[in-house]
């Protein structure tokens, strides 16, 4: 071989190696995709508890709702007018019946939007006077100004869609914290118990409707 087919041929390899390096595999252009970013907050505290039930609402995601609550001790408690004007309210249902109502609204065709906001008030210690079911390890907090509106389809007029209202109604939740299992180091918590809390003087367009009354819906 002379020294002109050897010259080709050292090219011919350069050039296959050069290729080599900037395949697909190599491409300095190729771009990762950016990682997804969750909406939820992690379960440490109680103000991120109750930002996650916005986000679920809003999101109609039952699974991410479901984690908020304690499924061995949750209970759900209905205003006591809500159980003097209709008598097929139960006074308080379990986890299951919280998830239940959660799977029928959020999967429902009919359900078109969800809308929640409240403000939420101090963190405070549980007392005796906040009854015999309640644990004193528990923190409890108490949201005003609750406004929910949960659109669902009209049968008679899509183009007119039904939508059930609260706004301006209270909420007290209580929450458990579960020192064994952390997320960061920091302990998480859970909702134990949420007490629906009907405000009189409200508008006549609300006048009926409570968060209860609207979970019951769905139950």
């Amino acid at each position: 071989m002379n020294r002109q087919s050897l010259r080709v041929s050292g090219l011919l390899f350069c050039l296959c190696l050069c290729v080599g390096l900037v395949g697909p595999g190599c491409n300095d252009d190729s771009v990762s995709p950016d990682p997804v970013v969750s909406p939820y907050l992690p379960a440490t505290s109680a103000a991120n508890l109750l930002d996650n039930l916005i986000t679920a609402m809003v999101e109609k995601n039952s699974t991410e709702y479901e984690k908020l609550f304690d499924q061995d001790e949750f209970t759900f408690r209905f205003d006591p007018v809500d159980l003097q004007g209709d008598g097929d309210l139960p006074e308080y249902w379990g986890f299951e019946g919280e998830a239940r109502w959660s799977r029928n609204a959020f999967g429902s065709s009919d359900v078109r939007r969800v809308e929640l906001d409240f403000m939420k008030g101090p963190l405070l210690d549980t007392t005796e006077e906040d009854g015999e079911f309640v644990d004193l390890s528990w923190k409890k907090m108490t949201v005003t100004g609750v406004h929910l509106e949960l659109e669902t389809q009209n049968p008679a007029d899509p183009t007119d869609p039904v939508i059930f209202l609260v706004s301006g109604d209270r909420a007290q939740f209580f929450f458990s914290i579960d020192e064994e299992h952390t997320i960061g180091g920091q302990p998480t918590w859970k909702i134990v118990e949420w007490r629906d809390i009907r405000v009189e003087g409200r508008p006549t367009l609300v006048e009926e409707n409570t968060f209860g009354s609207i979970k019951y819906l769905y139950f």
